[in-house]
Protein backbone atom coordinates (compact mmCIF):
# COMPACT_ATOMS: atom_id res chain seq x y z
CA UNK A 1 0.00 0.00 0.00
CA UNK A 2 1.47 3.59 -0.41
CA UNK A 3 1.83 6.32 1.68
CA UNK A 4 -0.24 8.02 0.16
CA UNK A 5 -3.43 5.91 -0.15
CA UNK A 6 -3.25 4.61 3.44
CA UNK A 7 -4.45 6.95 6.61
CA UNK A 8 -1.46 7.46 8.63
CA UNK A 9 -1.57 6.28 12.34
CA UNK A 10 0.86 8.50 13.82
CA UNK A 11 1.51 12.10 11.79
CA UNK A 12 3.86 15.18 12.55
CA UNK A 13 2.84 18.10 10.59
CA UNK A 14 6.08 20.84 10.94
CA UNK A 15 7.08 19.40 14.61
CA UNK A 16 9.72 21.66 15.85
CA UNK A 17 11.59 21.40 19.51
CA UNK A 18 13.72 23.77 20.71
CA UNK A 19 15.55 23.31 23.78
CA UNK A 20 17.09 27.15 25.58
CA UNK A 21 20.41 26.24 27.32
CA UNK A 22 22.05 28.12 29.38
CA UNK A 23 26.16 29.57 28.32
CA UNK A 24 28.75 31.59 29.21
CA UNK A 25 30.00 32.41 32.63
CA UNK A 26 27.15 31.41 35.27
CA UNK A 27 24.76 30.95 32.34
CA UNK A 28 25.37 34.47 31.21
CA UNK A 29 23.77 33.66 28.26
CA UNK A 30 20.65 31.82 26.55
CA UNK A 31 20.61 30.19 23.42
CA UNK A 32 18.27 27.40 21.57
CA UNK A 33 18.83 24.32 20.76
CA UNK A 34 17.62 22.88 17.73
CA UNK A 35 16.47 19.18 18.48
CA UNK A 36 13.70 19.28 15.57
CA UNK A 37 13.00 22.02 12.96
CA UNK A 38 10.10 21.58 10.86
CA UNK A 39 9.65 17.70 10.49
CA UNK A 40 6.60 16.23 8.58
CA UNK A 41 6.41 12.72 8.90
CA UNK A 42 3.48 9.34 8.77
CA UNK A 43 3.95 6.07 10.07
CA UNK A 44 1.08 3.60 8.78
CA UNK A 45 -1.00 1.34 10.08
CA UNK A 46 1.13 -1.85 10.59
CA UNK A 47 4.25 -0.87 9.14
CA UNK A 48 7.72 -0.45 10.85
CA UNK A 49 8.93 2.72 9.98
CA UNK A 50 12.93 3.15 10.18
CA UNK A 51 14.59 6.41 11.68
CA UNK A 52 18.22 6.12 11.42
CA UNK A 53 21.15 9.26 11.76
CA UNK A 54 24.16 9.95 13.74
CA UNK A 55 24.15 10.63 17.28
CA UNK A 56 22.37 13.94 18.23
CA UNK A 57 20.57 14.28 15.39
CA UNK A 58 17.11 14.38 16.61
CA UNK A 59 15.65 10.48 16.51
CA UNK A 60 14.95 9.92 20.60
CA UNK A 61 13.30 13.52 20.62
CA UNK A 62 11.27 12.58 17.65
CA UNK A 63 10.66 8.97 19.41
CA UNK A 64 9.45 10.80 22.95
CA UNK A 65 7.62 13.26 20.99
CA UNK A 66 4.80 11.10 19.21
CA UNK A 67 4.47 9.70 23.00
CA UNK A 68 3.68 13.42 24.14
CA UNK A 69 6.95 12.75 26.73
CA UNK A 70 7.71 15.96 25.15
CA UNK A 71 6.03 19.00 23.85
CA UNK A 72 6.95 20.72 20.33
CA UNK A 73 7.66 24.13 20.50
CA UNK A 74 5.84 24.26 17.11
CA UNK A 75 3.84 21.99 14.89
CA UNK A 76 1.14 19.54 15.69
CA UNK A 77 1.34 15.50 16.69
CA UNK A 78 -1.47 13.35 15.31
CA UNK A 79 -2.41 9.97 16.45
CA UNK A 80 -5.10 8.35 14.81
CA UNK A 81 -6.63 11.74 13.40
CA UNK A 82 -6.66 13.04 17.49
CA UNK A 83 -4.12 16.19 17.97
CA UNK A 84 -2.27 15.66 20.85
CA UNK A 85 -1.96 18.78 21.96
CA UNK A 86 -6.30 18.83 22.29
CA UNK A 87 -6.40 16.37 24.38
CA UNK A 88 -6.96 16.75 28.28
CA UNK A 89 -5.05 14.33 31.03
CA UNK A 90 -8.23 11.77 31.20
CA UNK A 91 -7.99 11.86 27.54
CA UNK A 92 -4.10 11.34 27.06
CA UNK A 93 -4.51 8.64 30.39
CA UNK A 94 -6.78 6.22 27.68
CA UNK A 95 -4.70 6.79 24.61
CA UNK A 96 -1.42 5.60 26.71
CA UNK A 97 -3.17 2.39 26.10
CA UNK A 98 -2.79 2.36 22.58
CA UNK A 99 0.50 4.30 22.51
CA UNK A 100 4.06 2.53 24.36
CA UNK A 101 7.77 2.98 23.98
CA UNK A 102 10.56 0.48 24.99
CA UNK A 103 13.88 2.23 25.54
CA UNK A 104 17.16 2.01 25.02
CA UNK A 105 18.93 1.14 28.35
CA UNK A 106 17.00 -1.79 29.43
CA UNK A 107 18.96 -1.01 33.06
CA UNK A 108 18.32 2.12 33.38
CA UNK A 109 14.10 1.73 32.30
CA UNK A 110 13.67 -0.54 35.08
CA UNK A 111 12.95 0.15 38.42
CA UNK A 112 15.75 -1.41 40.61
CA UNK A 113 13.56 -1.58 44.20
CA UNK A 114 10.42 -3.70 42.13
CA UNK A 115 10.11 -7.34 41.22
CA UNK A 116 9.71 -7.70 37.44
CA UNK A 117 5.93 -8.93 38.71
CA UNK A 118 5.27 -5.57 40.16
CA UNK A 119 6.48 -3.63 36.96
CA UNK A 120 4.21 -5.79 34.92
CA UNK A 121 1.38 -5.57 37.07
CA UNK A 122 1.28 -1.56 36.74
CA UNK A 123 -0.36 -1.19 33.39
CA UNK A 124 -3.15 -3.54 34.64
CA UNK A 125 -3.22 -1.32 38.03
CA UNK A 126 -3.44 2.00 36.47
CA UNK A 127 -6.03 1.42 33.83
CA UNK A 128 -8.13 -0.99 35.91
CA UNK A 129 -7.56 -4.09 33.64
CA UNK A 130 -8.57 -7.10 36.22
CA UNK A 131 -8.68 -8.63 39.78
CA UNK A 132 -5.59 -9.63 41.42
CA UNK A 133 -5.83 -13.15 40.25
CA UNK A 134 -6.76 -12.27 36.52
CA UNK A 135 -3.38 -9.74 36.45
CA UNK A 136 -1.22 -12.12 38.12
CA UNK A 137 -2.37 -14.68 35.52
CA UNK A 138 -1.85 -11.77 32.44
CA UNK A 139 1.70 -10.78 33.82
CA UNK A 140 2.83 -14.76 34.19
CA UNK A 141 1.56 -15.11 30.05
CA UNK A 142 3.09 -11.79 29.06
CA UNK A 143 6.71 -13.47 30.89
CA UNK A 144 6.01 -16.41 28.29
CA UNK A 145 5.13 -14.49 25.30
CA UNK A 146 8.91 -13.24 25.49
CA UNK A 147 10.94 -16.03 26.31
CA UNK A 148 10.95 -15.53 30.12
CA UNK A 149 9.49 -17.94 32.82
CA UNK A 150 6.21 -17.12 34.89
CA UNK A 151 8.71 -17.78 37.81
CA UNK A 152 10.81 -14.88 36.86
CA UNK A 153 7.72 -12.43 38.13
CA UNK A 154 9.78 -12.88 42.11
CA UNK A 155 12.85 -11.79 40.76
CA UNK A 156 14.67 -8.31 40.40
CA UNK A 157 15.96 -6.45 37.41
CA UNK A 158 19.55 -6.58 38.37
CA UNK A 159 19.11 -10.64 38.66
CA UNK A 160 18.76 -10.87 34.85
CA UNK A 161 21.23 -10.45 31.99
CA UNK A 162 21.07 -7.31 29.74
CA UNK A 163 19.09 -9.37 27.14
CA UNK A 164 16.39 -10.57 29.57
CA UNK A 165 15.92 -7.09 30.93
CA UNK A 166 15.14 -5.76 27.62
CA UNK A 167 12.92 -8.89 27.24
CA UNK A 168 10.94 -7.35 30.67
CA UNK A 169 11.04 -3.98 28.44
CA UNK A 170 9.10 -5.57 26.12
CA UNK A 171 7.03 -7.10 27.98
CA UNK A 172 5.87 -4.33 29.90
CA UNK A 173 5.50 -2.46 26.69
CA UNK A 174 3.06 -4.52 25.27
CA UNK A 175 1.02 -5.07 28.57
CA UNK A 176 -2.10 -3.63 27.38
CA UNK A 177 -1.78 -4.44 23.53
CA UNK A 178 -1.02 -1.30 22.05
CA UNK A 179 -1.49 -0.15 18.62
CA UNK A 180 2.08 1.79 18.07
CA UNK A 181 5.48 1.44 19.96
CA UNK A 182 8.12 3.51 19.77
CA UNK A 183 11.22 1.48 19.74
CA UNK A 184 14.50 3.90 20.66
CA UNK A 185 17.02 1.82 19.67
CA UNK A 186 16.32 -1.29 21.70
CA UNK A 187 19.03 -3.33 21.04
CA UNK A 188 22.02 -1.11 20.88
CA UNK A 189 23.19 -1.19 24.43
CA UNK A 190 22.91 -5.52 23.86
CA UNK A 191 25.64 -7.82 22.82
CA UNK A 192 26.04 -8.21 19.43
CA UNK A 193 25.11 -12.28 20.52
CA UNK A 194 21.73 -11.35 22.15
CA UNK A 195 21.19 -8.02 19.30
CA UNK A 196 19.51 -11.08 17.30
CA UNK A 197 17.09 -12.88 19.59
CA UNK A 198 15.53 -9.41 20.72
CA UNK A 199 14.76 -7.98 16.95
CA UNK A 200 13.38 -11.54 16.33
CA UNK A 201 11.48 -11.37 18.82
CA UNK A 202 9.97 -7.69 18.38
CA UNK A 203 9.09 -9.02 14.68
CA UNK A 204 7.02 -12.27 16.02
CA UNK A 205 5.21 -9.96 18.47
CA UNK A 206 4.83 -7.39 15.83
CA UNK A 207 2.87 -10.57 13.53
CA UNK A 208 1.12 -11.89 16.55
CA UNK A 209 -0.30 -8.66 17.74
CA UNK A 210 -0.52 -6.82 14.56
CA UNK A 211 1.30 -3.89 15.99
CA UNK A 212 3.11 -0.61 14.08
CA UNK A 213 6.96 0.03 15.17
CA UNK A 214 8.37 3.54 15.17
CA UNK A 215 12.25 2.20 15.18
CA UNK A 216 14.83 4.26 15.83
CA UNK A 217 18.43 3.08 15.15
CA UNK A 218 21.78 3.71 13.41
CA UNK A 219 22.59 0.56 12.60
CA UNK A 220 21.77 0.50 9.13
CA UNK A 221 21.87 -3.43 9.18
CA UNK A 222 19.03 -3.47 11.57
CA UNK A 223 17.01 -1.15 9.70
CA UNK A 224 16.95 -3.49 6.88
CA UNK A 225 16.47 -5.98 8.47
CA UNK A 226 13.45 -5.29 10.51
CA UNK A 227 11.79 -1.97 8.81
CA UNK A 228 9.37 -1.26 5.63
CA UNK A 229 10.56 2.37 5.10
CA UNK A 230 13.53 4.32 6.27
CA UNK A 231 13.50 7.97 7.55
CA UNK A 232 16.70 9.79 7.29
CA UNK A 233 17.47 12.28 10.05
CA UNK A 234 20.16 14.81 9.98
CA UNK A 235 20.49 17.41 12.50
CA UNK A 236 17.22 17.67 13.18
CA UNK A 237 15.72 17.31 10.09
CA UNK A 238 14.15 14.23 7.68
CA UNK A 239 16.37 14.70 4.57
CA UNK A 240 15.09 11.29 3.25
CA UNK A 241 11.87 8.91 3.83
CA UNK A 242 12.25 5.50 1.63
CA UNK A 243 10.94 2.17 1.08
CA UNK A 244 14.10 -0.23 2.10
CA UNK A 245 14.33 -1.17 -1.38
CA UNK A 246 15.03 2.34 -2.35
CA UNK A 247 18.27 2.46 0.20
CA UNK A 248 20.32 0.29 -2.83
CA UNK A 249 19.29 2.44 -5.42
CA UNK A 250 20.95 5.39 -7.16
CA UNK A 251 20.42 9.34 -6.44
CA UNK A 252 19.55 8.69 -2.86
CA UNK A 253 20.52 12.04 -0.87
CA UNK A 254 24.25 12.70 -0.72
CA UNK A 255 24.10 11.94 3.75
CA UNK A 256 22.16 8.53 3.16
CA UNK A 257 25.01 7.65 0.70
CA UNK A 258 27.16 8.05 3.04
CA UNK A 259 26.03 6.28 6.12
CA UNK A 260 25.68 3.36 3.81
CA UNK A 261 29.10 3.65 2.27
CA UNK A 262 30.60 3.80 6.23
CA UNK A 263 28.59 0.71 7.61
CA UNK A 264 30.35 -2.23 8.71
CA UNK A 265 30.47 -5.02 6.39
CA UNK A 266 31.30 -8.70 7.81
CA UNK A 267 33.92 -9.64 4.92
CA UNK A 268 38.13 -8.45 6.13
CA UNK A 269 38.98 -8.26 2.52
CA UNK A 270 36.43 -5.29 1.60
CA UNK A 271 37.55 -2.18 1.69
CA UNK A 272 35.47 1.16 2.39
CA UNK A 273 34.92 2.15 -1.53
CA UNK A 274 34.86 5.77 -0.29
CA UNK A 275 36.59 8.06 2.89
CA UNK A 276 34.35 9.06 5.51
CA UNK A 277 32.90 12.45 4.90
CA UNK A 278 34.87 15.50 6.42
CA UNK A 279 34.18 17.58 9.08
CA UNK A 280 32.16 17.35 12.20
CA UNK A 281 28.43 17.79 12.57
CA UNK A 282 27.78 21.55 13.03
CA UNK A 283 25.99 22.80 16.30
CA UNK A 284 22.70 22.46 16.70
CA UNK A 285 22.83 25.28 18.83
CA UNK A 286 23.96 27.28 15.53
CA UNK A 287 22.66 25.36 12.64
CA UNK A 288 24.23 26.49 9.26
CA UNK A 289 21.48 28.35 6.62
CA UNK A 290 20.59 26.76 3.68
CA UNK A 291 20.81 23.07 3.32
CA UNK A 292 21.98 21.22 6.85
CA UNK A 293 24.19 18.41 5.41
CA UNK A 294 26.24 21.24 2.93
CA UNK A 295 29.23 21.85 5.58
CA UNK A 296 30.06 18.41 4.64
CA UNK A 297 28.46 17.27 1.33
CA UNK A 298 30.55 16.47 -1.47
CA UNK A 299 28.36 17.91 -4.04
CA UNK A 300 27.48 20.99 -2.45
CA UNK A 301 27.34 24.21 -4.34
CA UNK A 302 26.25 27.50 -3.90
CA UNK A 303 22.74 27.44 -4.09
CA UNK A 304 22.86 24.56 -0.84
CA UNK A 305 24.35 27.86 1.29
CA UNK A 306 21.92 29.82 0.80
CA UNK A 307 18.48 27.95 0.19
CA UNK A 308 17.06 24.75 2.24
CA UNK A 309 15.80 22.01 0.06
CA UNK A 310 11.94 20.98 0.59
CA UNK A 311 10.96 17.16 1.21
CA UNK A 312 10.23 16.45 -2.61
CA UNK A 313 8.84 13.36 -4.86
CA UNK A 314 11.98 11.28 -5.94
CA UNK A 315 9.27 8.32 -7.05
CA UNK A 316 6.71 6.31 -5.60
CA UNK A 317 6.70 6.44 -1.67
CA UNK A 318 10.07 8.53 -1.85
CA UNK A 319 11.03 11.65 -0.95
CA UNK A 320 14.43 13.58 -0.78
CA UNK A 321 15.46 17.08 0.45
CA UNK A 322 18.24 17.75 -1.96
CA UNK A 323 18.74 20.92 -4.40
CA UNK A 324 20.68 17.87 -6.83
CA UNK A 325 18.26 14.92 -6.60
CA UNK A 326 15.10 16.25 -8.82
Amino acid sequence: MSQAAAQPLVALQAVSKHYRVQRGFLGSSRQSLHALDQVDLAVLPGEVLGLVGESGCGKSTLGRMVMRLEEPSAGRVFFDGRDLASLDREGLRGLRRQMQIVFQDPVTSLNPRLTVGSMLAEPFQIHRQGGRREIKERVEALLTEVGLRPEHARRYPHQFSGGQRQRIGIARALALRPRLVVADEPVSALDVSIQAQVLNLLMDLKEKMGLTYLFVAHDLSVVRHLCDRVAVMYLGKVVEITPVAGLNQARAHPYTEALLKSAPVADPQRRFSAPPLAGDVPSPLNPPPGCRFHTRCPEAQEVCHRQEPPLTPLGPDRLCACHFRP
